[in-house]
């Protein structure tokens, strides 16, 4: 019998490493979105917060939904590549154009520049899904042992965020050097001399806007290298496995996907951490999209909001090897709950930052620990529901429950980057002002204190009610593991019935032959006539021995 547990090797650290880089510029994009959409629709593209609002809901909007369509369209995928890469490769070059366009900002007019961003928008969020949703899937598909499922991701996630460590500093350090230029038209000296000490309605300059544009394109071209970069090393660096691959999906059909979908949406370990991810990427959303705001008005150190992004970058990713010996030593799901528990009174903290006080670096640092935990351990937890689910119905849904946590993540980054321009338009954001009433950045502090803690709650709820702990982890690795060794002795034994039936079918030809009667037969032995053809059995005597 076949030992399939001996003849796969583990996952070598470059096909790990090769993974992990392939994420890295869809992950930094997707950082800068949700940092700075607000902030680069309402001041540089100049539109009001509501149109800001339309295009970041429009966009979210059909994400959610093409998720589910996605997700049959990659099963039936069948290239000599396999499903998931060519969908990964192709997602990834069409991200890098979109991305190097949407950053421009065209001059047709606001109802010109909302239809320009609201297209843009759509197509990037098309793209992103196409290659999430395959990517996430993807190491399903690299191997079949659980714990080298588990490094991959730990992989992908700890080098998705030391690379957003990078990229955040590259695009933040961009922007602050074109921010502070010399055409810098809120500096308080040249304010002061055009307009007079007590003018409270600064507005930007045409020249101090176009360095900002121009500041935000050369980011943009540097994010465009990491996308590019990712491409190349999933292409070469890494190896579907068609025999996991071909057993994922259904069978295409409609009434197949509603099927699907139907298992996925009641399937009760999927359900509760569907509900809690999705509250807690809320709370991380609302802190990506609102913090720059929050810098600026709040505390009013618009100097500090990309270092303030960066720490909140570099502290996640130091956290990553501090949540993995954690998870090795008291399991996911009692990790993720610890951390998000740690989350709250962090979130709390931003309510009562003195305005000017640099005490925000300690909040962000703490809060970047527990969005490690975040980052990480969902998608960890995905591969032990889609293992329980295959035990229970048989069937293998990979790309399904990944395009359905990935929904969840869409919400979540929805619901956080329309509540921050919400935020803005609640508290009296002036378009094109260089100086905000105080109003802003009250509802800048409620929005990161109150809102956040409050999701956060309801997600750490969802997480008690997580019904695979890490003992029922076990009893699934092991029930599993039983499984594809009875499939691989099946297997064994159907091949070896198969060459019997063979060696049996040539054995019943009749065979022309010299004697008509065997040597080694003896007359009493015959059972039939001299004249009857016996060399059939010379051949079934040679196929036994």
């Amino acid at each position: 019998m076949t030992d399939v547990t001996k003849t796969r090797k583990p996952l070598s650290i470059v096909t790990k490493l090769c993974y992990g880089i392939g994420g890295i510029g869809p992950d930094l994009i997707w950082l800068v979105f949700g940092a700075y959409t607000s902030t680069f629709l309402v001041q540089v593209a100049q539109l009001p917060p509501l149109f800001a609002t339309s295009v970041i809901f429009g966009s979210r909007a059909i994400d959610i939904f093409c998720n589910f369509l996605f997700s049959p369209l990659i099963d039936r995928t069948n290239t000599r590549w396999g499903k998931a890469k060519p969908w990964i490769v192709a997602s990834l070059l069409v991200i890098t154009v979109t991305n190097a366009l949407i950053w421009y900002v065209p001059d047709v007019g606001t109802g010109g520049k909302l239809a320009w961003y609201i297209i843009l928008y759509v197509l990037m969020k098309l793209a992103v899904s196409g290659f999430h949703i395959p990517f996430r899937t993807y190491v399903m598909f690299l191997t079949d042992d659980g714990s080298d499922r588990d490094s991959a991701v730990l992989y992908r996630t700890g080098l998705s965020l030391g690379g957003l460590v990078g990229g955040s500093a590259i695009h933040g350090q961009i922007l602050a050097l074109y921010r502070r230029s010399e055409y810098d038209a809120c500096d308080m000296i040249n304010t002061t001399y055009m307009y007079g000490a007590n003018n409270t309605n600064r507005s930007m300059d045409g020249a101090s806007l176009e360095m900002t544009k121009n500041g935000y394109l050369i980011s943009s071209a540097a994010l465009c290298l990491f996308t590019l970069a990712g491409s190349l090393a999933v292409s070469f660096g890494t190896t579907e496995r068609k025999d996991i691959s071909r057993t994922s999906g259904g069978e295409g059909s409609a009434k197949s996907l509603l099927r699907t979908l139907k298992t996925v949406l009641t399937f009760r370990p999927n359900v509760c951490l569907l509900l809690a991810y999705c509250c807690n990427q809320a709370a991380v959303s609302i802190v990506h999209g609102a913090i720059a705001l929050y810098v600026e008005y709040s505390l009013d150190r618009e100097d500090q909001i990309e270092n303030v992004i960066l720490a909140s970058m570099v502290s996640s990713a130091l956290a990553m090897p501090v949540v993995a010996f954690v998870v090795s030593k008291i399991g996911k799901k009692t990790c993720y709950l610890c951390s998000q528990l740690v989350a709250i009174p962090l979130f709390i903290g931003y309510q009562f930052v003195p305005s000017g006080s640099l005490a925000v670096y300690a909040i962000v640092i703490g809060h970047g620990f527990s969005s490690g935990a975040h980052f990480f351990i969902p998608w960890a937890l995905m591969s032990d529901i889609i293992e329980e689910c295959y035990l229970q119905t048989k069937e293998r849904l990979d790309t399904a429950f990944f395009a359905v946590l990935l929904s969840a993540n869409s919400i979540g980054i929805t619901v956080g980057l329309i509540m921050a321009t919400i935020g803005l338009e609640i508290g009296g954001y002036e378009l094109g002002s260089c100086f905000q009433p105080e109003s802003v950045g009250s509802a800048m502090r409620t929005l990161l204190a109150i809102f956040t803690s409050a999701l956060v709650f309801v997600g750490v709820l969802f997480i008690w009610k997580f019904p695979i702990t890490e003992e029922r982890q076990k009893e699934i690795m092991e029930a599993v593991k039983k499984r594809k060794l009875a499939s691989a002795s099946q297997h064994d034994a159907s091949q070896r019935n198969g060459s019997l039936s063979d060696m049996n079918q040539e054995a019943l030809i009749p065979q022309e032959t010299s004697s008509s009667i065997p040597n080694g037969l003896q007359e009493e032995d015959k059972l039939v006539s001299s004249d009857t053809d016996l060399s059939v059995l010379s051949v079934c005597k040679e196929s036994a021995v």
